[in-house]
């Protein structure tokens, strides 16, 4: 696993807590 890998799943898991913020928490967006 090199360092592209490791910086795209720690995009894709803030992106992924992002989108179940905003589901979960809408008036704060």
């Amino acid at each position: 696993m090199n360092a592209v890998n490791t910086i795209g799943l720690i995009l894709a898991v803030l992106l992924a807590a992002l989108l179940v913020a905003a589901l979960l928490f809408p008036e704060k967006f």
